[in-house]
């Protein structure tokens, strides 16, 4: 079970990450937008897999630290009822 102080740092790395993916978004748009600057085709796609590998990485630590929160929480109920 996680103590206040574990849960409330899960939270601030969680919000770190969803600022982090908000951001690697409107990068990939304001990059992966252009429509008046020639991007080469190995350029693009090494934009492209850098800005997925960064999408699915966040991804799947924001869904790690929800899942986390998830079983505290509902360990917390299961304490908290018996």
């Amino acid at each position: 079970m996680l103590d206040a102080m574990a849960r409330a740092e899960l939270e601030k790395e969680l919000k770190k990450a969803a600022d982090e993916l908000e951001e690697i978004d409107e990068m990939r748009s304001a990059v992966l937008g252009q429509t008046g600057v020639h991007i080469g085709a190995k350029e693009l796609q090494r934009h492209y897999d850098q800005f997925d590998g960064s999408q699915k990485r966040l991804t799947a630590r924001i869904h790690e630290i929800r899942a986390q929160l998830a079983n505290a929480e509902s360990q917390k109920v299961v304490v908290s009822g018996e």
